[in-house]
């Protein structure tokens, strides 16, 4: 007998957040008699759906669990627990932030309060459920951890990763399920739809999940801001890759993975959407494809919430709820798994073979080879029919382009075709273009160049195929004695790029320092008179090898103590953060340990991306 309401396991909810999981439990019998939840908005959202997808008597805590007893859930007899920790740390949003955090944070770690309620509670068993990457965060240590932790509480873990699309969700959204149980085996539901299902079912598409809410004479919307006009020519399935050079954009806007995947993403109507996340930017998909936001109706429907459940809050924060939830028909699979098997329960569920493979890993990587050779053939067509040469270069009529660089402070730059009387830093900017080559000379007009004007630094961007208006080479070099200014030089190298070809910023073209995809090869070149610090540090880190480690403090000791005695790695990283180099530390970024850092790229960052020189001190 393990419930007073007849084979209605008595549930406790660990980490609630909108209720998706437990939505899918419920409907499937399961008493839920308590929801954890540390956000209150959330805690709000459970509230006003109790009576309709909570029992009347649950208890909603709003609680920190690191901070709750288990003697404080009302209900001491609990037969099953279910939650998903916080993702964030193992996400491929963290990764993309400079490695994945995982158990190291936090937020990472607070599988251990799971645990601890396991134990107190000894329920039949749990699901425990998170991001696919969880597997692999920091070389699969932090998932080692984590199931020794369940094991030793005496359960036996069975684990899958799961593509919700597969379960009737509108959706491409893969998660980790983990079944624990005290006794007995577990085989995870077999797929309702797509190639594993015995039905052979197809996919339910985004346009079958909301048409009876769209309007037949809707029109396609302009979308407004910097990006919003090229909404309208991405099409439908695809994102910002689209205007890159590899899929044959005529004149790319992008490098090849210089952004997340969800930017300019446009839904295809006719296939479920890809995930959907919590986060949403200006430009961050899925867009629907009459080029404008989805409305929360249609996000409900996407994520397979009931059109009738209940968001306390904004739009915005109802779709971070959203963003942050479990499918409710996905989690309702499970969860009828779960009453059929631990449960005793004849429901006539489908389940997987143990060794069983399911296909959408094969999708995946069908899709990935099917664009990798589209890329490929677009960049057999589209290589260089020639190679410059200096004759070449002797050839060609020469332009030349004076303006004056004034930097009222480091957020803010003024250019001038004449010289003017400003306050802060000023630079005379002296660009001479051929037809391929830039070669652009700067000079600081308050310090005159010394030892016969030799550069302090120069940097050479060799393009691997032309860019803009046939441009192959950018040469600039800065003539300071400041040696501090080293981001001027990026600053003009991006205005030139920015006026003179369809690409933005050095990231356009560069990419994320975690996945760089460059269109370039740059070298840097000092004289034997740079001597300050900066600019060594500049010339050390102009290369790929150098920005792809995390490096310990005594990298920097070198380059900027001179007395070896007296160095202070938390003072000179803020020094370069302030010289807008991207430098992650600890503090920043608890991936990287105490004490080491990374220069994550080889360039400064823009003025309107300036880094941030502040962060939280640990205590």
């Amino acid at each position: 007998m393990f419930s007073p309401q007849k084979n209605k396991p008595i549930t406790l909810s660990l980490f609630s957040g909108a209720g998706g999981l437990d939505i899918g439990f419920h409907l499937a019998g399961f008493h839920i008699v308590a929801c954890v939840e540390k956000e209150p908005i959330f805690c709000d959202t459970l509230r006003i759906n109790i009576g309709n997808f909570l029992d009347e008597n649950c208890q909603i805590l709003n609680r920190d669990i690191r901070d709750l007893d288990p003697t404080e859930i009302n209900n001491q007899q609990i037969d099953f627990i279910i939650g998903g920790p916080p993702c964030q740390s193992f996400s491929a949003i963290g990764r993309r932030a400079g490695g994945a955090e995982g158990t190291r944070n936090e937020r990472g770690s607070l599988f251990e309060h799971y645990c601890r309620f396991v134990k107190h509670f000894q329920p039949k068993g749990f699901v425990f459920e998170n991001v696919r990457g969880i597997l692999g965060s920091n070389k699969g240590e932090d998932w080692k951890r984590i199931i020794s932790a369940f094991s030793d509480l005496g359960y036996k873990l069975f684990y899958r990763v799961l593509d919700t699309a597969d379960y009737g969700v509108p959706q491409h959204r893969e998660r980790l399920l983990m079944v624990g149980l005290r006794a007995g085996d577990f085989s995870f539901p077999r797929p309702t739809h797509g190639s594993n299902s015995s039905t052979n079912t197809p996919h339910m598409t985004a346009l079958e999940a909301i048409e009876d809410l769209q309007d037949p004479v809707e029109v396609c919307h302009i979308y407004p801001g910097k990006h919003g006009n090229l909404l309208a020519e991405v099409p439908p399935g695809m994102n910002y890759h689209y205007f890159t050079r590899e899929m044959g954009y005529p004149h790319p806007i992008f490098a090849w993975r210089s952004r997340f995947s969800d930017f300019l993403y446009k839904a295809d109507p006719h296939k479920p959407v890809r995930t959907i996340v919590a986060q949403l930017g200006a430009y961050s998909g899925p867009f629907h494809w009459k080029n404008r936001k989805f409305t929360l109706p249609e996000f409900k429907r996407l994520q397979s919430f009931p059109d009738d459940y209940l968001f306390s809050g904004s739009n915005t924060i109802a779709l971070k709820q959203l963003g942050n939830s479990v499918p409710p028909v996905f989690a309702n699979h499970i969860a009828l798994a779960v009453k059929q098997q631990v449960f005793q329960s004849d429901l006539g569920i489908e389940l997987l073979g143990q060794a069983e493979k399911l296909s959408f890993d094969t999708r995946k990587a069908n899709k990935a080879k099917t664009t990798r050779l589209k890329r490929l053939s677009q960049e057999i067509l589209m290589l260089p029919l020639f190679t410059i040469t200096d004759e070449t270069m002797k050839q060609e009529a020469t332009k030349e382009l004076i303006t004056y660089i004034y930097y009222n402070s480091i957020k803010k730059v003024v250019r001038l075709p004449l010289p003017s009387h400003h306050a802060g830093p000023s630079y005379k900017e002296v660009i001479r273009r051929t037809n391929r080559k830039c070669a652009i000379d700067i000079f600081d007009v308050t310090s005159p160049p010394s030892n016969n004007n030799r550069p302090s630094i120069t940097y050479t961007i060799n393009f691997r195929h032309t860019i803009g208006d046939g441009l192959e080479v950018i040469e600039c070099s800065l003539y300071s004695t400041k040696g501090d200014d080293v981001f001027v030089a990026w600053d003009s190298i991006e205005s030139y790029i920015q006026t003179n070809t369809s690409y933005q910023t050095m990231f356009d073209i560069y990419g994320h320092f975690t996945e760089p995809h460059p269109i370039f090869d740059l070298h840097a070149d000092i004289s034997n008179h740079s001597t300050h610090p900066a600019i060594q540090f500049a010339k050390r880190f102009s290369t790929r090898e150098s920005t792809s480690k995390v490096l310990p403090a005594l990298a920097l000791k070198a380059i900027f103590a001179s007395d070896q005695d007296d160095f202070d790695f938390t003072k000179t990283v803020r020094y370069l953060r302030r010289l807008r180099f991207d430098i992650r530390v600890n503090e920043t970024n608890p991936s990287i340990p105490p004490n080491y850092f990374r220069c994550c790229y080889p360039f400064t960052i823009s003025l309107h991306r300036q880094v941030s020189v502040a962060w939280k001190d640990k205590a």
